[in-house]
Protein backbone atom coordinates (compact mmCIF):
# COMPACT_ATOMS: atom_id res chain seq x y z
CA UNK A 1 0.00 0.00 0.00
CA UNK A 2 3.04 2.27 0.94
CA UNK A 3 4.58 2.12 -2.22
CA UNK A 4 1.13 2.79 -3.88
CA UNK A 5 0.78 5.47 -2.26
CA UNK A 6 4.32 6.83 -3.01
CA UNK A 7 3.79 6.07 -6.82
CA UNK A 8 0.57 8.28 -6.90
CA UNK A 9 1.88 11.03 -4.74
CA UNK A 10 4.96 10.92 -7.11
CA UNK A 11 3.06 11.22 -10.41
CA UNK A 12 1.09 14.14 -8.75
CA UNK A 13 4.43 16.12 -7.50
CA UNK A 14 5.74 15.05 -10.93
CA UNK A 15 2.47 16.69 -12.98
CA UNK A 16 2.76 19.96 -10.34
CA UNK A 17 6.45 21.03 -11.49
CA UNK A 18 6.14 19.98 -15.00
CA UNK A 19 7.53 23.88 -15.94
CA UNK A 20 10.78 22.06 -14.76
CA UNK A 21 12.80 22.00 -17.95
CA UNK A 22 15.43 19.98 -19.64
CA UNK A 23 17.09 22.01 -22.12
CA UNK A 24 20.68 22.22 -21.89
CA UNK A 25 23.39 24.15 -23.73
CA UNK A 26 26.85 22.88 -25.44
CA UNK A 27 28.63 24.79 -22.20
CA UNK A 28 29.96 22.33 -19.22
CA UNK A 29 27.77 21.94 -16.04
CA UNK A 30 28.64 24.00 -13.38
CA UNK A 31 29.26 23.83 -9.36
CA UNK A 32 28.97 26.92 -7.68
CA UNK A 33 30.79 27.13 -4.43
CA UNK A 34 28.75 27.40 -1.47
CA UNK A 35 28.19 31.09 -0.32
CA UNK A 36 26.69 32.84 2.62
CA UNK A 37 22.53 33.74 1.36
CA UNK A 38 22.24 36.43 -1.05
CA UNK A 39 21.04 39.84 0.83
CA UNK A 40 19.49 43.07 -0.85
CA UNK A 41 22.02 45.08 0.72
CA UNK A 42 24.86 43.96 -0.64
CA UNK A 43 27.61 47.03 -1.66
CA UNK A 44 27.30 46.49 -5.59
CA UNK A 45 29.87 49.03 -5.61
CA UNK A 46 32.52 47.18 -3.34
CA UNK A 47 31.88 43.95 -5.49
CA UNK A 48 33.84 42.91 -8.64
CA UNK A 49 31.90 42.68 -12.09
CA UNK A 50 32.00 39.02 -11.81
CA UNK A 51 30.50 38.69 -8.35
CA UNK A 52 27.67 40.82 -9.46
CA UNK A 53 27.07 38.67 -12.36
CA UNK A 54 27.07 35.07 -10.07
CA UNK A 55 25.11 37.31 -7.64
CA UNK A 56 22.21 38.10 -10.17
CA UNK A 57 22.12 35.30 -11.88
CA UNK A 58 21.89 33.12 -8.62
CA UNK A 59 19.00 35.23 -7.85
CA UNK A 60 16.74 34.98 -10.64
CA UNK A 61 17.29 30.89 -10.62
CA UNK A 62 16.23 31.32 -6.95
CA UNK A 63 12.90 33.57 -8.17
CA UNK A 64 13.95 35.84 -6.15
CA UNK A 65 13.59 38.31 -10.05
CA UNK A 66 13.41 42.09 -8.24
CA UNK A 67 17.46 41.51 -6.95
CA UNK A 68 18.31 39.43 -9.94
CA UNK A 69 17.10 43.04 -12.48
CA UNK A 70 19.33 44.87 -9.65
CA UNK A 71 22.37 42.84 -10.09
CA UNK A 72 22.34 41.34 -13.78
CA UNK A 73 21.68 45.05 -14.75
CA UNK A 74 24.65 46.20 -12.92
CA UNK A 75 26.91 43.75 -14.16
CA UNK A 76 25.78 44.37 -18.01
CA UNK A 77 26.80 48.45 -17.57
CA UNK A 78 29.97 46.38 -16.12
CA UNK A 79 30.97 44.82 -19.32
CA UNK A 80 30.20 41.75 -18.09
CA UNK A 81 28.40 40.25 -21.58
CA UNK A 82 25.95 37.26 -20.33
CA UNK A 83 24.98 39.77 -17.72
CA UNK A 84 22.95 41.72 -20.29
CA UNK A 85 21.76 38.85 -22.19
CA UNK A 86 20.10 37.62 -19.11
CA UNK A 87 18.49 40.75 -17.76
CA UNK A 88 17.11 40.72 -21.41
CA UNK A 89 15.68 37.69 -20.76
CA UNK A 90 14.80 38.35 -17.14
CA UNK A 91 13.14 41.54 -18.37
CA UNK A 92 10.77 39.94 -20.69
CA UNK A 93 9.22 36.85 -19.18
CA UNK A 94 6.05 36.58 -18.30
CA UNK A 95 6.53 32.91 -17.24
CA UNK A 96 4.76 32.17 -20.43
CA UNK A 97 6.83 33.58 -23.14
CA UNK A 98 9.30 36.63 -23.60
CA UNK A 99 7.99 39.62 -24.70
CA UNK A 100 11.16 41.87 -25.21
CA UNK A 101 10.37 45.62 -24.14
CA UNK A 102 12.69 48.24 -25.81
CA UNK A 103 15.35 48.15 -22.66
CA UNK A 104 15.47 44.24 -23.21
CA UNK A 105 15.98 45.20 -26.77
CA UNK A 106 18.38 47.30 -26.13
CA UNK A 107 20.41 44.72 -23.69
CA UNK A 108 19.87 41.93 -25.91
CA UNK A 109 21.26 43.72 -29.16
CA UNK A 110 24.71 44.60 -26.40
CA UNK A 111 25.22 41.35 -25.82
CA UNK A 112 24.71 40.58 -29.70
CA UNK A 113 27.57 42.98 -31.25
CA UNK A 114 29.80 41.26 -28.46
CA UNK A 115 30.07 38.10 -30.26
CA UNK A 116 27.81 36.75 -27.55
CA UNK A 117 26.03 33.23 -29.25
CA UNK A 118 23.22 33.29 -27.51
CA UNK A 119 22.19 36.34 -27.84
CA UNK A 120 22.84 36.71 -31.83
CA UNK A 121 21.13 33.33 -31.76
CA UNK A 122 17.44 35.52 -30.11
CA UNK A 123 17.89 38.10 -32.27
CA UNK A 124 17.58 35.86 -35.41
CA UNK A 125 14.88 33.40 -33.89
CA UNK A 126 12.81 35.97 -32.06
CA UNK A 127 13.79 39.46 -32.96
CA UNK A 128 10.52 40.58 -34.49
CA UNK A 129 11.39 43.85 -33.63
CA UNK A 130 14.10 43.70 -36.16
CA UNK A 131 13.53 45.23 -39.46
CA UNK A 132 13.80 41.92 -42.55
CA UNK A 133 17.16 43.46 -43.53
CA UNK A 134 18.78 43.69 -39.75
CA UNK A 135 17.69 40.23 -39.47
CA UNK A 136 19.25 39.17 -42.39
CA UNK A 137 22.38 40.69 -41.34
CA UNK A 138 22.24 39.24 -37.99
CA UNK A 139 22.25 35.91 -39.68
CA UNK A 140 25.13 36.34 -41.20
CA UNK A 141 26.43 36.89 -38.26
CA UNK A 142 25.69 34.48 -36.21
CA UNK A 143 26.61 32.13 -39.10
CA UNK A 144 29.78 33.42 -38.80
CA UNK A 145 29.96 33.42 -35.09
CA UNK A 146 28.84 29.45 -35.15
CA UNK A 147 31.75 28.92 -37.51
CA UNK A 148 34.06 31.06 -35.88
CA UNK A 149 33.40 28.54 -32.07
CA UNK A 150 33.54 25.59 -34.31
CA UNK A 151 36.75 26.57 -35.85
CA UNK A 152 38.17 27.37 -32.02
CA UNK A 153 36.21 24.93 -30.02
CA UNK A 154 34.65 22.17 -32.31
CA UNK A 155 33.62 19.40 -29.75
CA UNK A 156 31.59 22.72 -27.84
CA UNK A 157 30.46 23.83 -30.94
CA UNK A 158 29.42 21.01 -32.70
CA UNK A 159 25.11 20.59 -31.29
CA UNK A 160 24.74 24.28 -32.31
CA UNK A 161 25.66 23.78 -35.85
CA UNK A 162 24.10 20.77 -36.04
CA UNK A 163 20.81 22.37 -34.97
CA UNK A 164 21.34 25.67 -36.96
CA UNK A 165 21.65 23.31 -40.69
CA UNK A 166 19.18 20.41 -40.02
CA UNK A 167 16.58 22.17 -41.74
CA UNK A 168 18.55 23.03 -44.61
CA UNK A 169 20.85 20.23 -44.86
CA UNK A 170 20.33 17.37 -42.57
CA UNK A 171 23.57 15.19 -43.94
CA UNK A 172 26.02 17.28 -42.97
CA UNK A 173 24.24 18.16 -39.43
CA UNK A 174 24.12 14.47 -38.81
CA UNK A 175 27.76 14.73 -39.08
CA UNK A 176 28.08 17.67 -36.58
CA UNK A 177 25.36 15.23 -34.03
CA UNK A 178 27.77 12.27 -34.10
CA UNK A 179 31.07 14.59 -33.50
CA UNK A 180 29.00 15.92 -30.44
CA UNK A 181 27.46 12.99 -28.88
CA UNK A 182 31.54 11.39 -29.60
CA UNK A 183 32.76 14.91 -27.78
CA UNK A 184 30.04 13.73 -24.75
CA UNK A 185 28.28 16.95 -25.26
CA UNK A 186 25.05 17.11 -22.98
CA UNK A 187 22.41 18.39 -25.51
CA UNK A 188 23.92 15.60 -27.93
CA UNK A 189 23.40 12.85 -25.82
CA UNK A 190 19.67 14.06 -24.60
CA UNK A 191 19.05 13.96 -27.93
CA UNK A 192 20.33 11.32 -28.92
CA UNK A 193 18.47 9.33 -26.29
CA UNK A 194 15.17 10.95 -27.36
CA UNK A 195 15.92 9.61 -30.64
CA UNK A 196 15.93 6.03 -28.71
CA UNK A 197 13.25 6.75 -27.35
CA UNK A 198 11.42 7.41 -30.55
CA UNK A 199 13.03 4.35 -32.53
CA UNK A 200 15.00 6.56 -34.78
CA UNK A 201 18.62 5.25 -33.37
CA UNK A 202 19.43 1.43 -33.28
CA UNK A 203 17.80 -1.21 -33.09
CA UNK A 204 15.84 -2.59 -30.35
CA UNK A 205 13.70 -6.37 -30.02
CA UNK A 206 11.94 -5.02 -27.41
CA UNK A 207 10.53 -1.78 -26.35
CA UNK A 208 11.63 -2.14 -22.79
CA UNK A 209 15.47 -2.74 -24.17
CA UNK A 210 14.89 0.54 -26.35
CA UNK A 211 14.19 2.30 -23.06
CA UNK A 212 16.70 0.81 -21.22
CA UNK A 213 19.39 2.21 -23.64
CA UNK A 214 18.10 5.14 -23.72
CA UNK A 215 18.23 5.54 -19.76
CA UNK A 216 21.82 4.83 -19.79
CA UNK A 217 22.36 7.78 -21.82
CA UNK A 218 20.69 9.86 -19.42
CA UNK A 219 22.73 8.11 -16.80
CA UNK A 220 26.00 9.29 -18.37
CA UNK A 221 24.40 13.02 -17.98
CA UNK A 222 23.32 12.82 -14.56
CA UNK A 223 26.34 11.17 -13.28
CA UNK A 224 28.58 14.10 -14.88
CA UNK A 225 26.68 16.41 -12.83
CA UNK A 226 23.72 17.17 -14.96
CA UNK A 227 20.51 17.74 -13.60
CA UNK A 228 18.46 17.37 -16.79
CA UNK A 229 19.75 13.58 -17.10
CA UNK A 230 18.74 13.19 -13.85
CA UNK A 231 15.18 14.84 -14.06
CA UNK A 232 14.83 13.07 -17.07
CA UNK A 233 15.31 9.79 -15.35
CA UNK A 234 13.27 10.83 -12.46
CA UNK A 235 10.07 11.50 -14.84
CA UNK A 236 11.10 8.25 -16.88
CA UNK A 237 11.23 5.52 -13.99
CA UNK A 238 7.94 7.34 -12.14
CA UNK A 239 6.21 6.19 -16.00
CA UNK A 240 7.36 3.21 -15.48
CA UNK A 241 5.65 2.85 -12.28
CA UNK A 242 9.52 1.94 -10.34
CA UNK A 243 9.00 4.57 -7.83
CA UNK A 244 11.84 3.82 -5.64
CA UNK A 245 13.95 4.73 -8.53
CA UNK A 246 12.58 7.75 -9.12
CA UNK A 247 13.09 8.90 -5.75
CA UNK A 248 16.76 7.56 -6.17
CA UNK A 249 17.48 9.85 -8.67
CA UNK A 250 15.50 13.03 -6.98
CA UNK A 251 17.56 12.67 -4.09
CA UNK A 252 20.91 12.67 -6.64
CA UNK A 253 19.31 16.36 -8.08
CA UNK A 254 19.14 17.56 -4.71
CA UNK A 255 22.63 16.35 -3.76
CA UNK A 256 23.34 18.43 -7.58
CA UNK A 257 21.20 21.64 -6.19
CA UNK A 258 18.18 20.97 -7.78
CA UNK A 259 15.76 23.76 -6.14
CA UNK A 260 12.98 21.87 -6.99
CA UNK A 261 13.47 18.34 -5.74
CA UNK A 262 13.50 19.64 -2.19
CA UNK A 263 9.84 20.70 -2.48
CA UNK A 264 9.23 17.76 -4.58
CA UNK A 265 10.98 15.38 -1.86
CA UNK A 266 9.71 17.49 0.72
CA UNK A 267 6.59 17.05 0.26
CA UNK A 268 6.40 13.18 -0.85
CA UNK A 269 8.03 12.17 2.61
CA UNK A 270 6.23 14.43 4.78
CA UNK A 271 2.96 12.94 3.11
CA UNK A 272 3.71 9.36 2.77
CA UNK A 273 5.91 8.63 5.89
CA UNK A 274 5.10 8.71 9.59
CA UNK A 275 6.64 11.37 12.13
CA UNK A 276 8.61 9.07 13.68
CA UNK A 277 10.27 7.71 10.28
CA UNK A 278 13.49 8.87 9.27
CA UNK A 279 12.23 9.94 5.36
CA UNK A 280 9.55 12.38 7.47
CA UNK A 281 12.49 13.91 9.29
CA UNK A 282 13.82 14.41 5.82
CA UNK A 283 11.16 16.02 4.37
CA UNK A 284 10.87 18.65 6.99
CA UNK A 285 14.59 19.32 5.93
CA UNK A 286 13.67 19.75 2.29
CA UNK A 287 10.60 22.28 2.66
CA UNK A 288 13.20 23.96 5.64
CA UNK A 289 15.27 24.71 2.94
CA UNK A 290 13.59 24.82 -0.12
CA UNK A 291 11.46 27.59 1.94
CA UNK A 292 14.38 29.16 2.68
CA UNK A 293 16.05 29.90 -0.09
CA UNK A 294 12.99 30.32 -3.34
CA UNK A 295 11.63 33.42 -3.69
CA UNK A 296 8.35 34.93 -5.17
CA UNK A 297 8.90 35.73 -8.50
CA UNK A 298 7.66 32.06 -9.70
CA UNK A 299 6.16 29.01 -9.20
CA UNK A 300 4.30 31.19 -5.85
CA UNK A 301 1.61 28.25 -5.68
CA UNK A 302 4.13 26.03 -5.34
CA UNK A 303 5.87 27.86 -2.68
CA UNK A 304 2.66 28.44 -0.97
CA UNK A 305 1.82 25.06 -0.72
CA UNK A 306 4.91 23.65 0.69
CA UNK A 307 4.22 26.12 3.51
CA UNK A 308 1.36 24.93 3.78
CA UNK A 309 2.95 21.23 4.26
CA UNK A 310 5.16 22.17 6.22
CA UNK A 311 3.22 23.89 8.60
CA UNK A 312 1.04 20.49 8.74
CA UNK A 313 3.81 18.26 8.92
CA UNK A 314 5.26 20.36 11.60
CA UNK A 315 2.68 20.74 14.09
CA UNK A 316 3.08 16.52 14.39
CA UNK A 317 6.18 16.30 15.60
CA UNK A 318 7.76 17.74 18.79
CA UNK A 319 10.25 21.34 19.03
CA UNK A 320 13.17 19.20 19.87
CA UNK A 321 12.54 17.56 16.14
CA UNK A 322 12.01 21.13 14.82
CA UNK A 323 14.98 22.56 16.59
CA UNK A 324 17.27 19.63 14.56
CA UNK A 325 16.01 20.09 11.58
CA UNK A 326 16.34 23.74 10.87
CA UNK A 327 20.37 22.72 12.22
CA UNK A 328 20.30 20.27 9.41
CA UNK A 329 18.38 22.48 6.79
CA UNK A 330 21.21 25.17 7.43
CA UNK A 331 24.05 23.15 6.81
CA UNK A 332 22.43 21.83 3.45
CA UNK A 333 22.27 25.74 2.55
CA UNK A 334 25.38 26.01 3.81
CA UNK A 335 27.05 23.14 1.64
CA UNK A 336 24.85 23.45 -1.52
CA UNK A 337 23.66 26.05 -3.77
CA UNK A 338 20.01 25.31 -4.56
CA UNK A 339 18.65 26.55 -7.96
CA UNK A 340 16.39 25.98 -11.01
CA UNK A 341 17.57 24.28 -13.68
CA UNK A 342 16.70 26.03 -16.96
CA UNK A 343 18.30 26.58 -20.61
CA UNK A 344 19.07 30.30 -19.40
CA UNK A 345 21.19 28.68 -16.49
CA UNK A 346 23.23 26.72 -18.23
CA UNK A 347 23.87 28.98 -20.93
CA UNK A 348 25.34 31.60 -18.91
CA UNK A 349 27.47 29.12 -17.00
CA UNK A 350 31.11 30.65 -16.31
CA UNK A 351 32.77 27.72 -14.89
CA UNK A 352 33.24 23.57 -15.20
CA UNK A 353 31.98 21.26 -12.79
CA UNK A 354 33.50 18.00 -11.01
CA UNK A 355 31.78 14.87 -11.72
CA UNK A 356 29.76 13.37 -8.68
CA UNK A 357 29.40 9.95 -7.67
CA UNK A 358 27.51 7.88 -10.31
CA UNK A 359 23.60 6.17 -9.25
CA UNK A 360 23.70 2.70 -10.72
Amino acid sequence: MLKASVYACLVMLSGQVHAEQVEVEATPFVQLEPVEKIADDYDIQAMTPEAIFEHGRLSRAQFHYQRAEKYLRAAADQGIVPAAYLYAVLVSDDGNKLDYSPVAQQYLTQAAKADYIPAMKLLVEKGHWLSANHRTIWRYKYEEALAAWYEKAPKDAAFSLYQYIYPTDKKKAEQYLEEAIAANDVDALLHKASQIELAERGFYLFPSSRLDAAAEVKKQIANAGGIPGTKSLYRDFIRRGESHKAVAWREKAIEQGDLMSLAALGRLYTTNYMPEDAEYTDGLVYLSAYLDVVGQGRFVTLREQAMEQFELASSRVSNDVIEKVEQRAAELRRTHIFFHYDRYWQKTALKKEPATKPVS
